[in-house]
């Protein structure tokens, strides 16, 4: 009995293994592929709530007539549970009233702020357009959030996502902070 010797030319013509082959080829490029789609769903599911805490906050804000530092503190506390299930630690929130000077500039007349700094009275706010009614006030809510990637978190950088909205009061003209 004779063993034969696989030819060069009898290796290329076998086709067996060839399905197994170009499944191990593919399968890590399809799992990239899911993971990286997942990731961005995640991004994107984080920014929609972070705009949903920003409008929120300015939405219950405008309905008050003054606010108390209790109020401001309930109310910052909630909006933020909006970002349920992701985590808050990262999550900075900014309330405050403007008020437009004759010449349509805004200026901070109060800011509280949850997890972050409040904007100090008196600073300059670029108005947008449409926006610069003189002697008009207006709720500034303003959010951050470092939304850290949960694939390859250790590889990438947060990703900082920022937000925010001008609402006129709904009763009055200007809400006073009486804290």
């Amino acid at each position: 009995m004779r063993l034969r010797r696989p030819t060069l030319r009898g290796f290329a013509a076998d086709r067996r293994g060839v399905a197994a082959v170009e499944f191990a080829l593919v399968v890590p490029i399809v799992i990239v592929g899911y993971l990286a789609g997942f990731e961005v769903m995640e991004a994107a599911t984080v920014d929609r709530k972070l705009a949903d805490t920003t409008v929120q906050l300015a939405n219950v804000t405008a309905q008050y007539t003054t606010m108390s530092s209790t109020d401001v503190s309930n109310v910052l506390g909630a909006s933020a549970q909006i970002m349920t299930p992701y985590p808050t630690t990262s999550l900075s929130i900014v309330l405050s009233e403007v008020t437009t000077d004759n010449a349509g500039v805004g200026q901070v007349t109060w800011s509280q702020a949850y997890q972050g700094t409040a904007l100090a009275t008196n600073t300059t706010v670029t108005m947008p357009s449409g926006f610069q009614t003189k002697g008009a006030s207006y709720i500034l809510v303003q959010t951050t959030y470092a939304y850290q990637p949960i694939i390859g978190g250790a590889f990438i950088k947060p990703i900082t996502m920022t937000n925010q909205i001008f609402m006129l009061p709904r009763s009055v003209s200007s809400i006073p902070y009486t804290g």
